[in-house]
């Protein structure tokens, strides 16, 4: 594994796993889940706290190598999508399930699944 991932130690998460966005780089995951390939082979990560590649170009695919420093990979970080002006509940559940899976944080086992 590459020295990036030094910078993210395992740290025990507060309520389960947690995957953490952080601004123009991975998706940390830290806590007792599963990452699954499309054919739905288990895929160990050799540790508890793992860095999730997000740009696209890393050789360490599904994980980071750091190359989305090399590349100018930009992301905020943050939850980026559109919210209601009038915080209507529903409108913003439905929009919630439109859009692609940006953090998870729950109980018990989680599976990720790479497409």
């Amino acid at each position: 594994m590459s020295r990036l991932f030094d910078d993210f130690p395992d740290l025990p998460p507060d309520d389960g796993p947690s995957i953490t966005l952080y601004r123009d780089g991975p998706l940390i995951v830290r806590g007792n889940c599963r990452i699954v390939d499309a054919d739905g082979s288990q895929i160990d990560p050799g540790r508890a706290t793992v860095a999730l590649c997000r740009c696209g170009r890393s050789a360490l695919k599904p994980f980071c190598d750091g190359s989305h420093v090399a590349t100018g990979f930009r992301a905020s970080g943050s939850d980026d999508r559109d919210r209601p002006p009038n915080g209507d509940a529903q409108e913003s559940a439905a929009r919630a399930r439109a859009q692609p899976l940006t953090a998870v944080a729950g109980t018990g086992p989680q599976t990720i699944r790479e497409r």
